[in-house]
């Protein structure tokens, strides 16, 4: 952990100790609250948290210079439109493998408590404290370092024209699945789609935590597997927001 400070809740939560995991036996869910601090030093913690409409701040811009970039130069608009589109479903894709692989592999194999305050760290504290406003989209220190190395990626994938289109629909692809992940914890849908949206994640949270890795979309959950039809009633504080 190095010279950074963690709060002792947070080093109790991370270890199962506080607040007892109530979706997995212990108390209620309800009973815990709805975020903790993380960090001792003030600095780390605000740079931790972000606001839900952040990610469309910082990329959006970026999305739309992507594309008018491609449509205004040799590619053309047809072609602009086809590589965003391509880079909106690699998105989806890697929101299954980041979610499946990484978060949830670090989970799984949390055996000692070095490993188990390190899936708390990437993933464990939003199963934890799936209401915390501020900790549900990914704060600029972590995205923005993540998106050099995808563009630098794409960029040797699909050359110097192409890139930049297929970065455009990725970048959107992460907004939509934040803020759809927002929807689902702190919305009321009164929509068929959004009612159905939550219910998908809820199912995530409360029913089977290896099931129902897709938030934006549940296309690889379908194609891989991990679509479950399950006739358990979801947990009562799916309602909770």
């Amino acid at each position: 952990m190095g010279s950074i400070r963690y709060t002792r809740h947070c080093l109790e939560a991370a270890q199962g100790r506080w607040p007892a995991r109530g979706a997995h036996g212990g108390r209620n869910a309800g009973d815990r609250p709805r975020a903790i601090r993380v960090f001792e030093n003030g600095l780390l913690e605000l740079a931790s948290r972000a606001h839900p409409v952040t990610p469309g701040v910082w990329f959006l811009p970026l999305a739309a210079w992507a594309v008018l970039r491609g449509a205004a130069g040799p590619l053309g608009l047809a072609a602009t439109l086809g590589l965003f589109g391509a880079g909106v479903l690699l998105w989806s894709g890697l929101e299954y493998l980041l979610h499946r692989v990484v978060m949830h592999g670090l989970l799984r194999h949390a055996e000692t408590d070095a490993r188990r305050f390190r899936a708390f760290m990437v993933h464990g504290y939003h199963h934890e404290f799936p209401n915390d406003r501020m900790r549900l989209v990914m704060p600029p220190m972590i995205s923005w370092p993540i998106a050099l190395i995808v563009a630098a990626a794409w960029r040797v994938v699909f050359g110097p024209l192409a890139w930049a289109p297929v970065l455009g629909g990725t970048m959107t692809g992460y907004v939509a699945y934040d803020w759809i992940h927002y929807y689902t914890h702190h919305a009321h849908p009164r929509t068929r789609l959004g009612k159905w949206l939550r219910r998908w994640h809820m199912r995530h949270h409360f029913e089977d935590e290896n099931a129902f890795y897709g938030i934006s979309s549940p296309l690889w959950d379908l194609l891989l597997g991990t679509a479950r039809a399950t006739s358990t009633p979801l947990h009562p504080n799916e309602e909770t927001s």
